[in-house]
């Protein structure tokens, strides 16, 4: 245990004279809260209309007044005609073009079916499902007022829907992109920065010529990997608490369960990354090296652990690699704590699965560690 807390000592007196490292251990989950936070919005909004109006009837013009009134299209302006509104769509100058062809005043009038045209720029498809699902709410809305203006005429009273859904929506009522990403950016910046961090501890070592101290030491291997990973844990508690207290005061992001919980749970997360990074550490030559494979690394767990994509979504063989990667235990335990409430019973499965996953990657780092110098 002595030997055990020189080397943590040590790693504390190396991080307190490199104040680039410790000024990045606090600015790095700063700078990319407020910029995951701000920029990965998938709230489509505001997007560039321009209008087709052949009919010119006060109908078509409520319509497009009623598209700009939801915040989801931004009317830009007229076009004469299709070869202008497909310039438009071509240049990037809109994203959606309605087009109402004439006699639609009309038709709608004397009811009769009455059809408005939506050009769409499918290259996002993001887009393509906020603007057509938007759009398609606002018309049937308008043909269920004229339904029953009609019928009001003729002194009929509308009938009730057939079929009624009232959707409930928990968790994230206002569905605001916000209070998904940032509990999932405490996953990801500690990936980061505790990867990072620690595959270049052994690197460094060996670079500035110390390792042979621990050459000749009585230190055994696991004890020099755990000397090292422990003061990372307390780091990563730090940044941590940064980004939860950041994400609460610029974001309005709830925590809703027991931080406790998170953070006993966050320990086991913590301690698997730093392992992987040491494990990284005794591949790598120099720190230059060291910090290659972390970044490779990071790619991975973005796109796999379900931080930014459904994970339900992905092909069974991705979803299958990504039940190795600690980060996509711990995007559902930081959620489930913050967002839902969860509780330990809710999530030991997912603590099961990191208390494995570290257990290898100490194994691997302590395998790998060799007391010689090349």
């Amino acid at each position: 245990m002595n030997r055990l807390l020189a080397i943590a000592r040590k790693e504390l007196l190396q991080l307190r004279r490199d104040r680039l490292t410790l000024a990045m251990m606090v600015m790095l989950p700063v700078i990319q809260l407020l910029l995951f936070g701000y920029a990965l919005n998938t709230d489509v909004r505001h997007l560039p209309t321009v209008v087709l109006d052949q009919d010119r009837s006060r109908a078509s013009r409520d319509f497009v007044r009623s598209m700009e009134s939801t915040g989801v299209f931004d009317i830009k302006g007229q076009v004469v005609d299709e070869a202008e509104a497909e310039r438009a769509l071509r240049s990037g100058r809109a994203r959606v073009v309605l087009v109402a062809p004439a006699g639609y005043g009309t038709a709608l009038a004397r009811g009769r079916p009455a059809r408005l045209q939506l050009l769409v720029d499918g290259s996002d498809p993001q887009t393509v499902a906020s603007a057509s699902s938007t759009a398609a709410s606002l018309a049937a809305v308008r043909s269920a007022e004229v339904a029953t203006r009609r019928l009001a005429l003729q002194g009929m009273a509308a009938p009730p829907p057939a079929v009624s859904l009232e959707p409930s929506i928990w968790y994230n009522p206002d569905l605001r992109t916000a209070v998904f990403i940032v509990p999932g950016l405490v996953g990801v910046i500690l990936t980061m920065t505790m990867v990072m961090l620690t595959a270049m501890a052994i690197a460094r070592e060996r670079e500035r010529g110390t390792l042979e101290q621990l050459v000749v030491s009585p230190i055994r291997k696991l004890e020099l990997v755990a000397g090292k990973i422990l003061p990372y844990v307390l780091i990563g508690y730090i940044q941590m608490t940064l980004v939860l207290a950041l994400g609460r005061a610029v974001f309005g992001v709830p925590l809703v369960g027991s931080l406790g919980l998170l953070y006993a749970l966050a320990s086991v997360f913590i301690a698997a990354n730093l392992s992987l990074g040491l494990f990284f550490s005794t591949l790598a030559q120099t720190q230059q090296q060291a910090m290659q494979m972390s970044f490779f690394f990071l790619l991975p767990n973005i796109l796999l652990s379900g931080f930014m994509f459904p994970w339900e979504a992905m092909p069974l063989p991705a979803r299958l690699l990504s039940q190795l990667l600690p980060l996509t235990h711990f995007l559902r335990i930081v959620r489930g704590i913050v967002l839902k409430g969860a509780t330990w019973t809710d999530l030991s499965g997912e603590l099961y699965w990191m208390v494995g996953i570290l257990c290898a990657l100490v194994t691997l780092a302590s395998v790998r560690f060799s007391k010689k110098v090349a």
